[in-house]
Order: structure tokens, then sequence, then C-alpha cells
């Protein structure tokens, strides 16, 4: 049996950018980068994601290594990609919302989104994958709500960090399980679910005992 190898290296945001800002507009591109990502969610169907090589990637899309190179350092960036591409569905729909967004909104406006996702997923879900979807609301979060929320806020900007790490982090985690539930609750389910939550860590707030 031909054992499959893989070598991965570390990816600067530098280089990242620089790929961006290659591609931008490139319709070619474009196409080439959806290509292999259906053909690695193919893959993904039948193979665990770690053993997954590039060269399967490029046979499964028709294309040729240099071509994936062109487009991405590791196959982690075409998941990272459909990550961004769920971030913005989530991100329009909190703009035409803006001027009503409670915890609870938001939850259901994330998982309506997630429902149109749920196949992609479960593939992340089973390969391990939410770590990357993490990382990468962890740098998308931020702006968005310091440009619709945390200008008007009274903390500090430490304060708010935490928060949205605190945010991120349970959202996913909910995430999480309401795939192993089968995803069965739909977004308003899961709106209500996350008022209980608030409900019941609404902790009262003491004095220290001097």
């Amino acid at each position: 049996m031909t054992q499959k190898l893989q070598i991965q290296r570390f990816v600067t945001i530098e280089e990242v950018i620089i790929l961006q800002i290659k591609n931008k507009g490139n319709t070619v591109s474009d196409r080439s980068k959806l290509w292999m990502e259906n053909a690695l969610l193919k893959l993904m169907k039948n193979e665990n994601y770690e053993e997954i090589t590039i060269q399967e990637i490029t046979d499964n899309a028709g294309l040729s290594r240099r071509t994936f190179y062109r487009n991405y350092f590791s196959k982690d960036e075409i998941i990272k990609g459909y990550f961004y591409k769920i971030w913005l569905e989530y991100e329009s729909l909190i703009r035409k919302q803006k001027n009503y967004l409670s915890l609870p909104n938001v939850a259901e406006i994330f998982f309506s989104v997630m429902k149109k996702h749920i196949d992609f997923l479960k593939l992340a879900d089973r390969n391990h994958l939410f770590p990357l979807f993490l990382s990468e609301f962890d740098k998308l979060l931020p702006p968005i709500f310091e440009e619709l929320k945390g200008k008007n806020m009274a903390f500090s900007k430490e304060s708010i960090r935490y928060a949205l790490i605190f945010s991120t982090g349970g959202f996913l985690r909910i995430l999480e399980e309401w795939i192993k539930d089968g995803a069965k609750k739909s977004p308003e389910e899961m709106s209500d679910i996350v008022k209980n939550i608030i409900s019941i860590c609404n902790y009262p707030m003491y004095d220290k005992a001097n």
C-alpha cells in the first residue's frame, strides 16, 4: 500500500494577503478555487481530512498542482475560504438587522445561516476542523462589532475583546452540540435556547466582602 505523504508549513498573514491581492477579480482563479473546493468536499465524504493529499484534490478537480499552489498554500486555505463565505452571509444579515441586535436575535440569524451549510458543517465537525472556524471568527467579528455596537459602549477595549472571545467560543460550542443532536432544532428554537442561557447565566452582582 502506498503511503500518502503531505508536506505542510506555517503560512504567514502576509503570504495570504499577497495571494488574495494577486487573484482578486480573476475569474479563472475563482473557477479553479470552486472546482478544488468541490473536489475536497467530495473527498471528505469518504476519507479523513488529514489523509487527503493535494494530488487527490487536483486530480478530482481536473487541475494541476501548479494551479493549486497559485491559489492556496495548503488545503486548510480551502476550508478557511468556505468558512469565510459562511461569514459573509452571516455578516450581511447582521447588517440588515443592525438596529435590532439582541443576543437571541443574533442566534436566530447565526443558526439560519448554519442550517443552509449543514452538510459542509457536518463534514467539518467530523474532521475536527472547527478550530479553523473559530480562528476566522476571532479575526472577523471584532471589526463589525466595533462598527455596529462597540463605539457606543462604555466598556474598555480589553473587556469587549474578552466578551467577544466568550461569545464566539460559546456559539461554536453550541453549534457543535446542535450538529451532534442532528441539527433538528430550528433557528427560532435555538434563539429561545440562547435566551434561556442568558437567564441561567445572569448571576446577581455582589460586591466582595470587606
